[in-house]
């Protein structure tokens, strides 16, 4: 029946639609079809067709059926941290991410009367002991939904500039970790985020991304792969976005293929970006991070984790998390996007700039890997320059009002005051330790404009 309803679609290809829309142009006084260069140079179409997916080597097999709302919990004792947790499963929640500050935190009354054949969970641990890691892989059973734990030694360096031991150290414990959690899906989390955050253009936080994950396949013998998960940092260019995610998983599922001959697709975590974020008319972040949650839903992001609208300058609060939550809600809840398999598949326009954005970063990728790899462009300074020099070029055409953030660069209010608000440092502060490689700092567009308008408050 369907082919039969399909049969009465005459097929016209691009030649045909670019006469017609030239033609209509023209007696509009135009003597061309616009198209437009982003600003990491991809040619934007003003359509597009089947044909421009020939070479495509997209592929979405396994994306993901739905995503999972995951809260943050700093867990300072077990039993705030349980009850907070049951609380916020019980408004919506579906992942809990546990920041564990030390090993008085025990696992069973944190996990108390929270179902985890339901629940996913993820762990942030900021101390080391070996029996409190056990204790954690011993509660899993194999009906559980998902357990995580959150180890990036690679990611402390490129944030810090420094290895918490020594590389071998630090990379050998890596590996008694993942040989005592045997039972979590995950054990790396490599945090992409900061690449996004400190201005790397899209090819690059992909290849970046790829590579640092790459560095623990060739230390660990690849025997790693399927314990890698991504934490995404989500811009404010939608489809762009989108095309960021699924050229990920492609090139991902690509690259552990050639180490052990099986695909693996990766668990992304993803959230919205600091980067495109204001202190001054600081309600327009909900619509920001609206859109970016967006993005990561259709790019096909595993579990995502929104930010709040006052993140930037204010401490945690009730109120402003309770929107955050509720933002991820009403998407899931009253669009029923959560409904649809893979909801972006189809369309010509974002297959081929995941296609683009794939060839690029794939490049950008071996070319690191030829060169020594991903921890020796670090300590050549190489990683460190290439995002510099990126975020220069877009910090200039936002003060050049050629990249626009409202309430910032335009339509601004004047009148506004800030500086009472207040709560926390928001401006980047440049390193003055000695480390073994610069470290890679993230840093706001609006940073200096806020800074100018704050002192004449």
């Amino acid at each position: 029946m369907m082919e039969k309803i399909l049969d009465e679609f005459i097929k016209i290809d691009s030649k045909l639609w670019n006469k017609k829309i030239k033609d209509d142009l023209i007696k509009l006084g135009h003597s061309s079809i616009p198209s437009y260069n982003s600003k990491e140079n991809i040619k934007i179409k003003p359509f597009y067709t089947s044909e421009d997916l020939n070479n495509l080597k997209n592929s979405d097999s396994n994306y993901p059926n739905s995503w999972a709302i995951c809260q943050n919990i700093t867990a300072d004792n077990s039993s705030d941290a349980n009850i907070k947790a049951l609380e916020l499963i019980n408004k919506g929640a579906e992942s809990m991410n546990f920041i564990i500050q030390n090993d008085s935190i025990l696992c069973n009354d944190l996990l108390k009367n929270i179902d985890i054949e339901k629940t996913e969970l993820f762990f942030k641990i900021k101390f080391h002991s070996n029996s409190y890691l056990k204790s954690l892989n011993d509660i899993i059973k194999s009906s559980s939904t998902s357990f995580n734990i959150s180890y990036d030694p690679i990611g402390s360096l490129v944030k810090t500039g420094s290895w918490e031991s020594s590389m071998n150290e630090d990379l050998d414990k890596l590996n008694k970790n993942i040989n005592i959690l045997e039972k979590f899906n995950n054990v790396i989390i490599v945090n992409s985020g900061l690449y996004q955050n400190s201005g790397a253009n899209i090819f690059e936080e992909i290849a970046f991304t790829l590579s640092h994950a790459n560095e623990y396949l060739n230390h660990l013998n690849g025997k790693c792969a399927n314990k890698i998960a991504f934490n995404i940092s989500m811009g404010s260019n939608y489809f762009f976005e989108i095309a960021k995610l699924k050229a990920l998983r492609l090139l991902w599922s690509t690259i552990t293929k050639e180490y052990n001959n099986e695909i693996n697709f990766p668990h992304i975590i993803a959230k919205p970006s600091k980067r495109n974020k204001t202190i001054y008319d600081y309600n327009n972040n909900i619509l920001r991070t609206t859109t970016e949650c967006m993005s990561a839903i259709l790019g096909g992001a595993n579990t995502i984790s929104n930010i709040t609208y006052d993140s930037i300058f204010n401490n945690k609060n009730e109120y402003s998390d309770k929107i955050a939550l509720n933002q991820l809600l009403i998407i899931k809840h009253e669009t029923y996007i959560d409904k649809v398999k893979n909801a972006a598949d189809g369309s010509y326009y974002i297959n081929s700039l995941t296609n683009t954005i794939a060839e690029e970063s794939l490049r950008i990728f071996k070319d690191i890997e030829n060169n020594g790899g991903f921890i020796s462009a670090l300590e050549k300074n190489i990683i460190q320059k290439r995002i510099d020099k990126s975020h220069r070029i877009e910090q200039e055409l936002f003060n050049n009002n050629k990249e626009k953030l409202l309430g910032i660069n335009i339509f601004t209010d004047i009148d506004q005051k800030i500086k009472s608000e207040i709560n926390k440092p928001i401006f980047t502060k440049s390193n003055t330790r000695k480390t073994k490689i610069k470290p890679i700092s993230e840093i706001r567009l609006a940073e200096e404009i806020e800074l100018s308008r704050i002192k004449n408050e």
